[in-house]
């Protein structure tokens, strides 16, 4: 539970030593999704990066400009994780990690699968892209609850 509020500070909080300490030390510029743990790394650190996936299961995101919110992995639209939502997409899929903001920044959308998609697949693409053309993304930051 600990390690859990220590991620939702690193994930909203913008103020504070520890936090500045933190990101200075392990994120520099990426978001708390793209890092991990690395052997020299503090063990608070690695018990962070242990504690990740489980917290990023169990919090919604709110997308805004969508920089910091993962389209696949990250519960945001919906109840839960589109990569659950769509399971025969996200097999397939090249980038599994990409943001919300890429993906949204050109019409078509920026998506690109490794086979193609043909029968369900193409029915769950379809619905999927309906859903993702009613997001509007603004200049505000991302938020979680």
């Amino acid at each position: 539970c600990l390690l859990s509020k220590w991620l939702y500070r690193l994930s909203t909080e913008t103020e504070g030593m520890w936090i500045q300490i933190l990101r200075n030390k392990y994120q520099h510029s990426k978001t708390l999704a793209q890092v991990s743990a690395r052997p020299t790394d503090s063990p608070f650190w690695k018990g962070l990066m242990r504690t990740k996936v489980s917290f990023f299961q169990r919090v919604k995101f709110s997308v805004s400009n969508g920089t910091t919110t993962r389209v696949r992995e990250d519960t945001w639209l919906g109840e839960t994780p589109l990569a659950l939502q769509y399971p025969s997409l996200y097999n397939i899929v090249q980038r599994k990690e990409d943001y919300v903001a890429t993906v949204l920044s050109s019409v078509p959308l920026n998506i690109q699968f490794r086979r193609s998609l043909v029968g369900e697949r193409w029915n769950a693409w379809l619905h999927l892209v309906r859903r993702l053309m009613d997001v509007q993304l603004s200049d505000q930051a991302d938020t979680i609850s």
